[in-house]
């Protein structure tokens, strides 16, 4: 290898050694945001977790029954994705409710809600 190549060289082991090594962790939420996918372990500690409802600023119903669009919902998988076909548990409600997030969950979704808090 000649003079030249040398800087680019170790420049170029270097960004292999940055690029192969481990992601930092970050520190699971808590509180959980009342929208979107988190993986359990990655991204949020399992546990009980609690939300004060829906984050809609108005709840509309129709028949004396809210509409879909007014509800916080949630969901538990049994798989890191959002396969339907792998949920463990779900609720909606435009009150509190928990989710409970075990061991053997592997991600949760939620939209629509206020942010979930862990209480236990």
């Amino acid at each position: 290898m000649s003079r030249t190549a040398q800087p680019w060289a170790l420049i170029l082991a270097a960004a292999a050694a940055i690029a192969g090594a481990a992601p930092a962790s970050a520190d699971p939420l808590d509180p959980i945001p009342g929208e979107g996918f988190f993986l359990v372990g990655a991204d949020i500690t399992p546990g009980l977790y609690n939300t004060t409802g829906s984050a809609s600023p108005f709840v509309l119903y129709i028949n004396d029954v809210p509409t879909q669009d007014s509800m916080c919902v949630w969901f538990t998988y049994s798989t890191p994705d959002t396969n339907k076909d792998r949920v463990v548990a779900t609720n909606m409600s435009v009150g509190p409710m928990n989710a409970a997030i075990n061991s053997t969950v592997r991600a949760f979704e939620s939209h629509n809600c206020q942010p979930w808090t862990r209480v236990g």
